[in-house]
């Protein structure tokens, strides 16, 4: 036999020696073959320390493994009353199987359409929940959310107000968008989208032209395949009597809140125009989208989104 190799003592008094290379060489041979009277005495033998007086070492195992390291024992970790909901948990001395505690985890999430709904329950800003159906992202129902810090976000569905003050105090910043509320100060049916317009916000280049269907009032939208809070542009022969393009969400009088806007970005907001045609000379193409100016030539309010026809 080549060193190294390995050595393996059986319970029928027997050690077997196999060399540590491919192909190895082995031999077992049985205490009874040679002139030791006890096992202990023939693998002490068998390290073979030179006539120092060395032993075999002997491997010790700890809880909760389990085995000797025989064929018929291999070494492995003791169940030790586990079952399939446990964990391996260190408990100071040893690994045992445990039931963990998720004390940081709130089980059973309540639902809510949104953040604002979640905050009229109660809720603070870093409060988890889930998402409920036609909730006011249009996401899918069941998705974890969290209250969020910010007073608004591009994500938030547009809430109805009756007017531009009203809108910002309730935390809709200058230049963000909502929809007007049935008994709005402007004299214009309910659903409309608008911003809380500023003259400092005039020059503003954010450009905005994403496709949204055109159709002559909610009821043909409806039909179109439209939904209560979807949004939709006026068609020319709307029977509102809105300027061809302004954007609006299909709604009823009591109608709290929209789809998120159209081309919204925290840091710009669309430019300010009085018709299509200073529109279209201020750069804009055709299906662009824009404010109407507090001197627009269709009469409807300052703040107005529309679209470039």
């Amino acid at each position: 036999m080549d060193e190294p190799y390995t050595i393996k003592a059986y319970k029928n008094e027997s050690i077997q020696f196999i060399e540590m290379i491919p192909n190895p060489d082995q031999v077992t041979i049985a205490r009874f073959q040679t002139p030791f009277a006890t096992m202990q005495g023939f693998i002490d033998s068998t390290t073979c320390f030179c006539a120092l007086g060395g032993a075999m070492d002997t491997v010790v195992v700890d809880t909760p493994i389990i085995g000797n390291g025989t064929p018929g024992h291999p070494l492995t970790i003791g169940q030790f009353g586990a079952d399939t909901t446990m964990f391996l948990n260190w408990n100071g001395h040893h690994w045992y199987p445990a039931n963990i505690e998720f004390s940081d985890i709130m089980l059973n999430l309540p639902y809510f359409t949104g953040d604002s709904a979640a905050i009229a329950a109660g809720l603070m800003a870093g409060d988890p929940y889930l998402l409920e159906c036609n909730n006011d992202y249009s996401l899918p129902a069941g998705i974890f959310k969290v209250v969020k810090i910010c007073g608004f976000d591009c994500t938030f569905t547009l809430k109805f107000f009756p007017s531009d003050a009203t809108a910002h105090a309730n935390g809709v910043p200058i230049g963000r968008e909502y929809a007007t509320s049935q008994h709005n100060i402007f004299g214009i049916l309910w659903g409309f989208i608008k911003t809380v317009p500023s003259d400092t916000l005039t020059n503003d280049s954010l450009v905005c032209s994403t496709p949204l269907p055109a159709y002559i009032n909610d009821a043909s939208a409806i039909i179109g395949g439209l939904n209560i809070g979807d949004l939709y542009n006026m068609a020319p022969a709307n029977t509102y009597g809105a300027p061809a393009g302004c954007n609006r969400a299909v709604s009823s009088p009591g109608t709290t809140s929209a789809d998120p806007p159209v081309c919204c970005d925290q840091d710009a907001t669309l430019p300010y125009y009085p018709n299509d045609t200073s529109a279209m000379a201020g750069g804009l193409s055709s299906g662009a989208y824009y404010y109407l100016s507090s001197s627009n030539t269709y009469g409807y309010p300052y703040g107005s989104k529309k679209r470039v026809q």
